[in-house]
């Protein structure tokens, strides 16, 4: 069986994966600054910053797997009625406003950009937007969530446990991306006050982590589980590539393993000793490697269900 044979592929697994991505990171943006106020801006800042890239990328994979990026705009013919129209019309909407977003957050390292921007520092319209980017990124994930679902090519697609699953990590991988930002940057702080409050906001996205992963590896498992059983021929076809086929090494041991098993064990040595003197040098090293790990499970979960879906084509053909 020839996987480079399959009508998806990598293209639109990224553009599924950067999709959830992107509008994960403006609900944890919009989250923080509801919860903490001004206390964690910086995980505000980097969320916008990965928000924007990551949403720019999902419509450039989803139109380079079209095969002519410059028809971009067909994508936009039949809204509201379709599904996809939807989809590329909340991208559309995601990434100027997004834009507009990151100018009320503007980067310490480039304090011109305060005199360029005035509107910086007004609040209230800052957090108006805000609930305008979490309603938006609630969007986009959901969107991304259920976009296998309207190719109505195999049941296992439209499972609404992959609507759970694709939902939890795109928020996971979000909160993930902002902590390898924290975790880079982190080391270009000299006070140590920024010191502190950089391990502050580290340990709070450690936390919420630790809560999403689990959730996130009970759906999986209990994903491949149903479908394996379900009535369909092509729902458990795919399944059993996932469980036990030639997809099995990259959904054990690439997603399950190293996305979610290892990460979590991670976050729970972080999130109970991270802030303990015999951990604190290895905390910033230990939260880059979890969010690399964490992102990468994330981008591999979306291939292996995307290719899995087409494999009972390709055994009836």
């Amino acid at each position: 069986m020839v996987i480079e044979e399959m009508p998806w592929g990598i293209e639109p697994a990224l553009a599924i994966f950067f999709g959830g991505l992107g509008g994960g990171s403006f609900i944890i943006a919009s989250y923080t600054s509801y919860v903490s106020g001004e206390k964690f801006r910086e995980i505000m800042k980097f969320a916008s910053y990965v928000g924007v890239v990551s949403s720019i990328l999902c419509i450039l994979f989803f139109s380079v797997h079209a095969g002519h990026p410059e028809r971009a705009f067909n994508l936009y013919a039949n809204f509201p009625s379709s599904m996809i129209s939807f989809g590329s019309t909340v991208l559309s909407l995601i990434i100027p406003l997004g834009i507009v977003y990151t100018s009320f957050l503007p980067p310490e390292s480039l304090p011109f950009l305060k005199s360029l921007m005035p509107w910086h520092a007004n609040l209230k319209a800052r957090k108006l937007l805000e609930a305008l980017m979490f309603i938006l990124g609630v969007c986009l994930v959901a969107y991304t969530s259920f976009v296998l679902a309207l190719a109505k090519v195999n049941a296992f697609w439209e499972s609404p446990l992959i609507v759970l699953l694709f939902f939890v990590s795109g928020v996971s991988t979000a909160s993930m991306a902002v902590g390898l930002c924290l975790a880079i940057l982190y080391h270009a702080q000299y006070t140590v006050a920024s010191k502190k409050l950089y391990m502050d906001m580290m340990h709070y996205l450690d936390v919420a982590d630790s809560y999403m992963l689990p959730i996130e590896l009970v759906v999986a498992l209990a994903y491949v589980y149903v479908m394996l059983r379900d009535p369909f021929t092509a729902a458990r076809l795919a399944a059993t590539a996932v469980a036990y086929g030639q997809l099995s090494g990259l959904f054990w041991g690439g997603f399950i393993g190293l996305g979610l098993v290892v990460p979590i064990i991670l976050l729970m040595l972080l999130t109970w000793r991270g802030k303990a003197t015999v951990f604190a040098k290895l905390h910033v090293p230990l939260t880059a490697l979890t969010s690399v790990l964490v992102l990468v499970g994330g981008a591999v979960m979306r291939y292996v269900i995307v290719v899995a879906g087409q494999i009972p084509m390709l055994i009836v053909h």
